[in-house]
């Protein structure tokens, strides 16, 4: 393992001989080191003629704009590269230029919300990028409208994650607008957005059109009952979702009440997370009665709320019932 090492700029060297220059790895992690342009620089040259790497992961290291310049620059004649992560990486506006050039011709990466605008201009022309990472880069609803229209017209990206960002109600409203359209993400990645309940009513107008995607992630947003009511509508139409992830948000007994119905209706979703949403014993017992009509859930997770004792022996009857269900609480 060469993450979290405390790799410095000349261990790269180091690196480039033993793990990539090898080319017996397809996937090097070097996530968590001090690594800066100097050490993307080494990095780069290899990758210009390596053939066989295809995910490398530099998450939380110092590489900058000059950095990914080199990146990109090798990036250009490196045709195999599909995930390429550098979220925490003091990566702006620059060196999101030189990446949308690049992704152009080729591949992928993670930026603010000015290079996030960028990328989602590549993102149109670009043919094998499959997974795109944003955490952390402070993207806003301008770069979500970007990647958006990138998204109305790439045809391998699978995978969007945009956890820890700023998109709020309106970049959830562009992502909506795309998903209408969209036939190949399957997982969406929105948590900690500050996404209310607006935007959430147009990701479930989307999620009655889309026909792709599995898993959907709005965890430590600002939904309430209002929210999770356009959820359990969408539930009662989607084919489709697979998981839904609204750990953290305040959608209450109420809310969960109308996702119960939405889900009394709905034989596709699988796991729900429904945890730390201000639920008590009404809310946790219209979860318990989607059972009564053999729903295909099979993983339900609600944990830090409010379960009374009739409840929990409800629930311990429950998994001895159905052996193969999974309950956190």
């Amino acid at each position: 393992p060469v993450s979290n090492r405390d790799l410095i700029d000349a261990d790269m060297y180091r690196v480039v001989r033993y793990v990539i220059a090898s080319r017996k790895y397809n996937e090097v992690d070097l996530s968590g080191n001090k690594i800066t342009q100097l050490g993307a620089q080494i990095l780069a040259e290899a990758i210009r003629k390596n053939k066989t790497l295809t995910h490398l992961y530099l998450v939380n290291n110092r590489v900058g704009d000059i950095g990914v310049s080199h990146l990109a620059d090798a990036l250009e004649k490196n045709t195999t590269l599909t995930s390429l992560k550098l979220g925490g990486n003091e990566i702006e506006q620059k060196g999101g230029e030189y990446l949308a050039n690049v992704l152009r011709k080729n591949s992928s990466n993670q930026l603010e919300d000015p290079g996030a605008i960028e990328l989602g201009n590549a993102l149109k022309i670009n043919n094998t990028l499959a997974s795109l990472s944003l955490v952390n880069n402070g993207v806003e609803a301008a770069g979500a409208q970007a990647l958006a229209e990138g998204l109305k017209e790439h045809l391998t990206l699978f995978e969007l994650d945009l956890w820890n960002n700023k998109i709020g109600d309106d970049g959830a409203m562009h992502l909506a607008t795309a998903l209408k359209s969209n036939r190949t993400l399957r997982y969406l990645y929105l948590g900690k957005n500050q996404i209310g309940d607006n935007g959430v009513e147009y990701l479930a107008e989307a999620l009655k059109e889309n026909t792709a995607l599995t898993h959907l992630y709005l965890r430590k947003n600002k939904i309430t009952v209002i929210g999770a009511k356009h959820l359990g509508d969408a539930l009662q139409q989607n084919e489709m979702l697979a998981q839904l992830y609204l750990f953290g948000n305040q959608i209450g007994d109420e809310g969960v009440q109308h996702l119960a119905m939405g889900l009394k209706k709905n034989q596709h979703l699988v796991a729900l997370d429904v945890g730390c949403n201000k639920l008590n014993d009404k809310g946790i017992g219209s979860l318990i009665s989607i059972f009564e009509n053999d729903s295909v859930l099979s993983t339900l997770d609600i944990q830090f709320n409010q379960i009374g004792e009739k409840n929990q022996a409800k629930l311990i009857r429950l998994i001895q019932f159905h052996p193969n269900l999974k309950i956190y609480w």
